[in-house]
């Protein structure tokens, strides 16, 4: 069964070039059945940044993000499957209007090539660094999970929310670089007022 919470979508400008839309169902909570979006094609533009919501609440909780991505198949310069498309899921302790306890983010990536995924952080709303996985690691095409234990307790600044931040670039298959560029994919993350 599922349960969810409407979610707005917010483009982040951190992408170098493309247009971007929505992409996927909203976010919400989600009590079971985590591969949900795992149909979703890539076939079309997608953002760089979500927000999800999460219940001020005592006991955890598990809060789905939308995929987000980039897809740069509509460009002829570039070969085919040029695109990737993310997700997250995050595991949640105790969520406050101040604070939310970050325990895990479990991430899915699905990438038409092979993916070098450069660096992890999670900020918090005055955008400090709270969290930081630094060296690269390539992942095959397909669709992958990886789970990155947090374990803080991040806070939310007045309207601001906290968010994880991944650097991302696909495989170039001798193509002009705009073709795969590295970009940075945001998840936020605010409580539900």
């Amino acid at each position: 069964m599922r349960a969810r919470t409407t979610a707005s979508l917010m483009a982040a400008t951190a992408m170098a070039a493309g247009t971007l839309a929505a992409a996927g169902p909203a976010s919400g909570v989600e009590e079971r059945n985590e591969d949900t979006a795992g149909s979703v094609s890539v076939q079309r533009e997608i953002p760089s940044g979500t927000v999800s919501k999460a219940k001020v609440q005592s006991r955890g909780q598990k809060v789905h993000s939308a995929n987000i991505g980039y897809y740069k198949n509509i460009y002829p310069e570039c070969k085919p499957h040029a695109s990737t498309m993310e997700k997250v899921i995050w595991n949640l302790g105790k969520v406050t209007r101040s604070s939310a306890r970050v325990k895990t983010i479990k991430v899915r990536y699905y990438n038409e090539r092979e993916l070098h995924v450069g660096s992890a952080y999670v900020h918090d709303g005055n955008h400090r660094q709270r969290w930081l996985k630094a060296n690269g690691w390539y992942i095959s095409k397909g669709s992958h999970w990886r789970t990155y234990k947090i374990n803080k307790t991040v806070k939310f600044s007045k309207n601001k929310p906290l968010d994880f931040k991944l650097m991302v670039q696909i495989a170039g298959a001798n193509e002009p670089t705009w073709c795969h560029p590295m970009s940075e994919l945001y998840f936020y993350l605010k409580p539900n007022r």
